[in-house]
């Protein structure tokens, strides 16, 4: 009866997964990690936003500032391809 119970607090149970898996709290990116663990890469207050504010906002702000940055990148459409 033991095991019947924890497989209900196991189904029960609520899991958090990150759909950003490359940003986290400190980091808006993370390029890699170091071989303790520790992550490296560009923090929040390096893109100009608050790292004070919630995690879902800071992610909100960033994606519009990378939006608004693909609209301006000038596109050579003549450029010829390597490949057929």
């Amino acid at each position: 009866m033991a095991r019947k119970k924890k497989k209900k607090r196991v189904k029960n149970e609520v899991v958090h997964i990150n759909p950003y898996p490359d940003m986290d709290g400190d980091f808006a990116y993370i390029a890699g990690y170091t071989p303790g663990g520790a992550p490296y890469g560009v923090r929040w207050e390096d893109v100009g936003i608050d790292s004070e504010l919630p995690f879902e906002e800071k992610v909100w702000l960033y994606m519009d500032q990378m939006k608004d940055r693909a609209d301006t990148l000038p596109v050579d459409d003549v450029e010829e391809l390597p490949f057929d």
